[in-house]
C-alpha cells in the first residue's frame, strides 16, 4: 500500500468520525466506538476510549474499546479495575489535567515492567506489550478523556505519522462529543420551551429564543403580532440579522455593539436595554428587552431567550410631548428639564456650561409679505441648520414662534462659547429659497455663562431669563452675540 493510501484512508477514517453526527440520534458510545476501531483497523493496535465521568474529578468510563490481540484486549477490558483501584492512574490523569498525551516506546515499557513499583502503570499487568500512546480528547476548553492505544512486543514504536493520526482521532472525536451535547442540551430546551407554547403565546410580550448561532428556535404569537413574520418564516432564521437589531443602553441611550452585549450576558448571564428593531413590512419598533442567557452544562453560553415589549408608541407619544412639531427640536418642556441636568453636572464640577439664546432678526418681515406656510419653512430649515452645527452632546431647542435655545456643556471659555454664537450666526444666516423668492434671516444672540460655583445658585428658568435679556442686548446693538452681565 503507497503512502499516499495509507493517508487517504487515515483521513477517510476521521471523516467517518465525524460522520456520526449524522446518524440519528448519534451518542456517546457509537463516537468512541467509531474512534477505537479507526486505530485498530489502521493501525492494527489495541484501542480504548475513556470518557471523564460528569460530576468527578477522577472518574473514568470506558465508552468504547476495539481489541487486535490477546495482551491489549486483556489490559483495555480489565484495565477499569485497575484505573479505579488507582493501579496506574497517575500517567491517564497527568495526561487529563495537561491535556499533553504521553508516547511511551519499548524502552518506557521495560522500564516500567522492570522498575520496583510494578503498580506504576495499569500495563504493568499483561507481558508483551511493546508501546503504549495516551492521547488527550481536548475540546471545548477542556480535556473529555483519553485515547490509550497498545501495541504488542516487537512491533515498531508509534512513528510521528502514527501520532498525527492518533491525535486527528482524538481531536475529531471530541470535536463531535461536544456537538452531541450541545445538540442534546438545545434539543432539551427547545422542547422544554415548546411544552410551555401555550402558555407562552397568551402573553403579551415578545418572547424569542435562539441557539448558540443566533438561529430563531422560539417566536411566540406576540412576537408574530409586533414583527408581522409568522414562526414559519422566523424559526431558524438569523435572529438579528432578520430584525436589523440595534442594541441601545436605557442608561446612557448610546448603541452597544454585539460584542459588549455578548460580553455581558457571558459575564452575569443578563441583559437590559432597549431594541430598535425592522419588523417585515420595513417599519421601525422600538421595545423593552430583557434578555437571559442559556448555557449548556459546562456553563458556556449556547443560546438567549429575550421577553420584549413593545413601546413604539409609547415612545412616539414621549417625543411628541417632548419635541416640537414643526421643527422636530426638543420643545420647552424638554429643554427645562434637560438644563436642569445640565445645571446639577456643572455644580459637581462637569465644566462651564453656555446657554445660548437666539432670535430670527426678519422673520416678520417674512410671515407678513410671504405668508406662514413661507414662515414655516423658513423654521424648518433654520432648525436643520442649527441642529447640524452644534456638537454631538449639545442640545438644540424651539422655545416657540423664532425662538431657540442651545445648551452647551463643557465649554471651555468665554471665547469659545461666542465662537460658537458666531458658527450658528454664519450657518442660519445663508439664503433659503421658499415661495420662489430668496430670503436670509440672521440670529441675534444671547449667552449666559454657568460654571461651578453659580450652577448651585441658578434654576434653568432664570438661566434662560438671563440669556433672553442678553440677547435683546445684541438685537440692539447689532452685535450678533451679547453676553449676560
Amino acid at each position: 500500500m503507497t503512502a499516499r493510501s495509507v493517508e487517504a484512508r487515515r483521513l477517510q477514517a476521521v471523516v467517518d468520525i465525524a460522520r456520526t453526527m449524522t446518524g440519528v440520534a448519534p451518542d456517546q458510545r457509537q463516537v468512541s466506538e467509531a474512534a477505537a476501531r479507526a486505530v485498530t483497523e489502521l493501525l492494527g493496535d489495541g484501542c480504548s476510549v475513556w470518557l471523564t465521568v460528569p460530576g468527578e474529578r477522577t472518574g473514568l468510563a470506558r465508552a468504547g474499546a476495539a481489541h487486535r490481540d490477546p495482551r491489549a484486549e486483556r489490559l483495555l477490558r480489565h484495565g477499569g479495575d485497575l484505573i479505579e483501584d488507582s493501579w496506574g492512574a497517575d500517567l491517564l490523569y497527568a495526561v487529563l489535567e495537561a491535556g499533553i498525551d504521553a508516547i511511551l516506546g519499548p524502552a518506557e515499557v521495560a522500564a516500567h515492567l522492570d522498575g520496583p513499583e510494578l503498580g506504576a502503570a495499569p500495563w504493568n499487568a499483561v507481558d508483551g506489550l511493546g508501546a503504549v500512546a495516551v492521547v488527550p480528547l481536548g475540546g471545548d476548553g477542556s480535556v473529555r478523556g483519553v485515547l490509550v492505544a497498545t501495541r504488542e512486543a516487537g512491533k515498531p514504536t508509534y512513528a510521528d505519522g502514527d501520532v498525527a493520526f492518533l491525535h486527528a482521532v482524538a481531536d475529531t472525536a471530541a470535536a463531535t462529543l461536544v456537538a452531541i451535547d450541545r445538540l442534546a442540551f438545545s434539543t432539551a430546551a427547545v422542547d422544554d420551551m415548546r411544552r410551555q407554547a401555550e402558555l407562552v403565546d397568551q402573553v403579551s410580550d415578545v418572547i424569542i429564543a435562539w441557539d448558540a448561532e443566533d438561529r430563531v428556535v422560539n417566536w411566540n404569537s406576540a412576537a408574530e403580532r409586533v414583527y408581522l413574520y409568522s414562526a414559519a418564516e422566523a424559526l431558524g432564521c438569523d435572529a438579528q440579522a432578520l430584525l436589523a437589531t440595534q442594541f441601545i443602553s436605557t442608561a446612557t441611550g448610546e448603541a452597544v455593539s454585539r460584542a459588549d452585549l455578548l460580553a455581558e450576558l457571558g459575564r452575569t448571564g443578563v441583559w437590559n436595554g432597549e431594541l430598535r428593531q425592522r419588523r417585515a413590512d420595513g417599519d421601525e419598533v422600538q421595545l423593552l428587552c430583557s434578555m437571559t442567557a442559556m448555557t449548556d452544562q459546562f456553563g458556556h453560553v449556547s443560546g438567549a431567550i429575550a421577553i420584549n415589549r413593545d413601546v413604539t408608541e409609547h415612545r412616539r407619544e414621549e417625543k411628541l410631548a417632548l419635541h416640537d412639531a414643526l421643527t422636530g427640536l426638543p420643545n420647552r418642556r424638554f429643554l427645562l428639564d434637560h438644563l436642569a441636568q445640565v445645571l446639577n453636572r456643572c455644580a459637581a464640577g462637569a465644566g462651564l456650561v453656555a446657554v445660548l439664546f437666539l432670535d430670527l432678526d426678519g422673520f416678520k418681515r417674512i410671515n407678513d409679505d410671504l405668508g406662514h406656510e413661507a414662515g414655516d419653512e423658513v423654521l424648518r430649515v433654520t432648525a436643520e441648520r442649527l441642529w447640524s452645527s452644534v456638537r454631538r452632546h449639545d442640545v438644540a431647542a424651539r422655545l416657540g414662534g423664532d425662538e431657540f435655545v442651545v445648551v452647551a456643556e463643557q465649554v471651555r471659555d468665554r471665547w469659545n462659547a461666542e465662537e460658537l454664537g458666531r458658527r450658528l450666526i454664519a450657518a442660519i444666516g445663508e439664503p433659503v429659497v421658499v415661495a420662489g423668492r430668496t430670503v436670509r434671516v440672521t440670529p441675534s444672540i444671547g449667552v449666559t455663562l454657568v460654571d461651578a460655583a453659580s450652577a448651585p445658585l441658578r434654576g434653568p428658568d432664570e438661566v434662560i431669563r438671563s440669556a433672553d435679556a442678553a440677547m435683546y442686548t445684541a438685537k440692539r446693538g447689532r452685535s450678533g452675540v451679547s453676553f449676560a452681565a
